[in-house]
């Protein structure tokens, strides 16, 4: 066992304290409202350490941590396309003010306002499968940092997976989004001290020279240099950098995870300045972790499994007693994540495909209480495929590229809907369709053949944005010139 009886007692201690709050939240929760979207009542202070919250877990940082093992320095350019989005978003309020004006809950439920409920359906069949894909190898991925952290054997991975899982299904289950923001107060202030503790103590130990050699040496002027050998050519450059940007623009409006946090601020002034303010904060996400990964290369050498790497780094730098706290953090990181993850894609489940079947069936919306009924169910259900999924899925390639891809089965056909559904009036039902099904057709590829076409993920990227857009633009035309009815509404 690697960690001593100091660092077991502090990891129990937050468990308890994380599961205490799930039950203490349980009279709040009255409606499905209150169990999504935390009534709108979520504040910029408590949104902006929410929002964090959500968007680190374990994974992030093993993700990140991986760009920086294997890419060194020049993986540092991932950090700034998710800053200037936000900032963007955050200021001119583009897309997510007439959203959050529009009281929504799910992305999807845009899709039965502005185009058809069989919009929103197919939208919610997709998402479901991109965001669950993506949310699938977590488990695997973490417990596998667990284990190694820990001393447990590899063995007993799936009971690591089950027992992580099951805390966090409980607490969930119990208190919904209200559960989920409560706890991020404890975790925020672990997070922080984890991220500095780290960073600070790894380059005292392992000092600055000896980490820029490492990737000197192992990398050369490729792990040094993002545009190497140039801008157009290089892993790092400018298609990647586009692809980014758009990536993240699609983000912000269409991950459930995220827009969750903007339908739970009070109200729109408030969901822009969590926008705006998250950039720097998402800036230190990326930049951290991916410097442990190049840390961990300086510590470790190259001839380790990449995936591997992080835990390994921090079980060799981190003294004992201090460790509890940091693994407290990490898991902290991670049960945030969990839930708001299975909140959000079973949400897109219940709402949006379950709930528009009752709906064609029974002539009618579910209940509140058969919906929270339905959304609890859900959350179950999603975690047992996960468990699954981490069991099964091979990895292939960088897993940061493989989480983008899940996104992009959806993300594309997504942002352009929900832009041009927004600011031009002749998108139609038509050119929805027709963007979410080209959006996804390129990533797709990625995802069945990932090393035969790694050398063109940043093109895949933004390709997937390009004909996700044509398509909205040649469905709708289309749509508009065969049908009396569309040319008289755009009239």
């Amino acid at each position: 066992m690697n960690l001593s009886a100091v660092d077991i007692v502090i990891i129990v201690v937050y468990i308890l304290l994380v599961f205490l709050s799930g039950t203490l939240v349980k009279k709040y929760i009255k409606d499905i409202e209150n169990f999504l979207v935390a009534g709108r009542s979520m504040g910029f202070y408590l949104g902006i350490i929410s929002l964090m919250c959500t968007e680190i877990g374990m994974i992030t940082y093993i993700y990140y941590a991986e760009l920086g093992f294997k890419a060194g320095f020049a993986a540092l350019i991932v950090a700034f396309p998710p800053v200037l989005v936000y900032l963007l978003l955050g200021r001119t309020g583009f897309v997510i003010k007439p959203l959050l004006e529009m009281k929504i809950s799910t992305i999807p439920e845009f899709f039965s306002r502005k185009y058809s409920n069989g919009v929103r359906f197919y939208i919610g069949v997709i998402m479901a499968i991109g965001g669950i894909l993506n949310f699938g190898v977590f488990p695997g991925v973490e417990a596998n940092f667990i284990n190694i952290v820990t001393g447990i054997p590899h063995n007993y991975i799936l009971v690591t997976m089950v027992v992580m899982l099951t805390i966090v299904l409980l607490y969930t289950l119990v208190g919904g989004m209200v559960s989920v923001i409560v706890t991020n107060y404890v975790q925020y202030a672990l997070l922080s001290f984890g991220m500095i503790f780290i960073t600070v103590y790894g380059i005292y130990d392992i000092g600055w020279s000896n980490i820029v050699n490492a990737v000197s040496e192992n990398l050369g002027e490729k792990g040094m240099n993002p545009f190497f050998p140039n801008a157009l050519d290089s892993q790092f450059g400018i298609g990647f950098f586009i692809w980014q940007f758009l990536l993240w623009v699609a983000i912000l409006v269409g991950w459930q995870a995220i827009s969750m946090r903007l339908f739970s601020s009070k109200d729109t002034k408030t969901g822009q300045r969590i926008y705006s303010w998250s950039a720097l904060m998402f800036l230190s996400r990326a930049i951290l972790p991916i410097f442990w990964g190049i840390m961990a290369l300086a510590v470790l050498g190259k001839d380790v499994n990449s995936l591997d790497a992080l835990p390994y780094f921090v079980l060799k730098i981190v003294p004992s007693g201090i460790l509890g706290l940091i693994f407290a953090a990490l898991l902290a990181a991670s049960m945030s994540t969990y839930a708001s993850y299975l909140l959000s894609w079973s949400s897109i489940v219940s709402q949006d495909i379950i709930g528009a079947i009752y709906k064609k069936i029974a002539g009618k919306e579910a209940s509140s209480k058969k919906q929270l009924l339905i959304s609890r169910i859900t959350i179950a259900g999603v975690m047992i495929f996960i468990i699954w999924w981490s069991l099964f899925h091979d990895m292939k390639g960088y897993l940061y590229f493989y989480l983008n891809m899940t996104a992009m089965l959806f993300i594309p056909g997504v942002l352009a809907s929900v832009v041009l559904g927004l600011y031009w009036k002749k998108a139609s039902t038509w050119g929805a369709y027709t963007a979410i099904t080209l959006g996804a057709i390129l990533p797709l590829l990625y995802l069945i053949w990932p090393l035969q076409v790694k050398e063109y993920a940043s093109e895949i990227g933004w390709g997937g944005f390009i004909v996700a857009f044509a398509g909205m633009a040649l469905g709708s035309y289309f749509e508009f010139f065969i049908s009396p009815k569309k040319r008289k509404e755009v009239a």
